[in-house]
């Protein structure tokens, strides 16, 4: 990784104690992105709607399609968080405000329970549904020209970034209209 950054590892260990704190950077970073993202969509909407909701949800997916490298380090993030035999540890308590991640599942996590106690979301039984919501947005974008290119169409980037973006906004509309 120094090797990349063009810095030795002495070098790139004064700044990061260990890989698990370049980890976590990493992740705080590509969160803050998302943060930016979202916050003036979210924020912006004094009544929460569906619409609202489906532009947030077209925002951010639209950001992971056109930057995958920071869909695939979300994906790595929600794979390996917990997991014993990790390398690196990148465990990140989604509850902890004094995070971005944190931050980030604050913000539309209240902004989805105002927006059922408004009556213009779907109220779910759990918070599973946020958690299902994110891994869908994540997931094509991160694998896009990999996992799914059996699947995909041979289009064109626009053509297929048009196509993600109807299918955000589908999904939204499926899984939280009332």
């Amino acid at each position: 990784l120094g090797k990349a950054a063009g810095l030795d590892n002495s070098s790139l260990y004064r700044h990061f104690p260990s890989k698990s704190a370049l980890a976590h950077a990493v992740l705080d970073r590509v969160t803050d992105e998302l943060l930016a993202v979202i916050a003036p969509t979210l924020g912006a909407a004094r009544t929460p709607s569906l619409d609202v909701l489906a532009d947030a949800a077209a925002a951010i997916g639209l950001h992971l399609f056109d930057h995958p490298d920071v869909a695939r380090v979300l994906m790595h993030w929600t794979l390996s968080a917990g997991d014993a035999g990790a390398s690196v540890s990148v465990s990140v308590d989604a509850r902890d405000k004094r995070r971005p991640a944190g931050r980030f599942v604050a913000l539309v996590g209240d902004w989805l329970a105002r927006g059922a106690r408004a009556g213009a979301l779907r109220r779910h039984a759990s918070p599973d549904a946020l958690v299902v919501l994110i891994g869908a947005v994540v997931l094509r974008p991160a694998t896009r020209g990999h996992l799914l290119a059996s699947h995909e169409p041979k289009q064109s980037a626009a053509a297929a970034r048009s196509a993600w973006e109807r299918e955000l906004r589908a999904t939204v509309r499926g899984a939280f209209q009332r």
